[in-house]
């Protein structure tokens, strides 16, 4: 593939930092977008042990200051990675907190997303990529603010994707499984930081992993995470392939299970069996 500008959002750790890393260390241009100013430094010491050039900018989707600063810049390929994740019972998670997930992986990846379209349709040539989750596929109990959001941007990608084919413009979507990379231990734990056993009905054995011994229940045991080397070659891949696969799983292994899973909700009845 030819050396392409992309630009890749919450780039400060996790998939986007080191998937910005490499596509840097292919020869593109890689603008990588990090929440806060210490990541800037962070990158580009990491950048300068690899030997690889790539532009750092603050980037938080959800400031109108630096949406502004970045649409400067001209782009041929859009990675919407950032994101953030909530847990708790979705009948007393508060409101506030729901609102904040979407505020981030929705209306933030929207304007975006929206900011760098005309671009694209004015050259009629252009790449977006979205980066849902499984979480996007299947509901998952305690999970539901988190899944919420990536069922709302997977329908967002679903319309973009026959929208903007007019202009020759692509959309593909990447969706994870739980990848050892942090995100999904920090997301475990921010239930704890409004529950109250005194006040809210669902019980704290409930929660997921609430029965692992050494009250480790906010750390996901290893084995049930995947290495994050088995998701950067799809990373790579459906950023530098334009004409691939609209729905990409990452790893690949985890695609039959996950199909599986969504057909299994036309068979299920609307009260779940003890």
């Amino acid at each position: 593939m030819m050396p392409s500008r992309i630009l890749i959002t919450g780039a400060g750790s996790g998939f986007g930092r080191e998937v910005a890393l490499r596509l840097a260390k292919k020869g593109h241009h890689v603008i990588a977008g990090v929440q806060i100013h210490a990541q800037m430094t962070d990158l580009l010491l990491e950048a300068q042990k690899r030997g690889v050039t790539l532009t750092v900018e603050k980037l938080d989707i959800t400031d109108t200051i630096d949406r502004t600063h970045i649409f400067k810049h001209e782009i041929d390929i859009l990675v919407n990675n950032a994101g953030i994740g909530e847990t708790g019972p979705i009948g007393e998670v508060p409101v506030d907190i729901v609102r904040r997930v979407f505020e981030v992986n929705i209306f933030g990846t929207l304007a975006i997303t929206q900011g760098f379209l005309p671009q694209m349709v004015e050259r009629k040539n252009g790449r977006v990529i979205f980066v849902s989750s499984i979480a996007g596929l299947v509901a998952m109990p305690f999970g539901a603010p988190y899944c919420a959001s990536k069922h709302a941007l997977e329908a967002i990608a679903g319309g973009l994707r026959i929208e903007v084919a007019p202009y020759n413009v692509s959309v593909a979507t990447i969706n994870p499984a739980m990848i050892l990379t942090g995100f999904n231990d920090r997301m475990l734990q921010t239930w704890r930081q409004w529950y109250d056993p005194s006040k809210n009905f669902t019980k704290p054995e409930d929660f997921p992993l609430s029965q692992l011994p050494n009250n480790q229940a906010e750390v996901l045991p290893i084995g049930m995470q995947f290495d994050p080397e088995t998701t950067y070659e799809v990373f790579l891949d459906v950023i530098e392939n334009d004409n691939g696969s609209y729905r990409n799983m990452a790893p690949p292994s985890v695609a039959t299970d996950f199909e599986q899973q969504q057909k299994a909700v036309w068979t299920q009845t609307s009260r779940v069996q003890p």
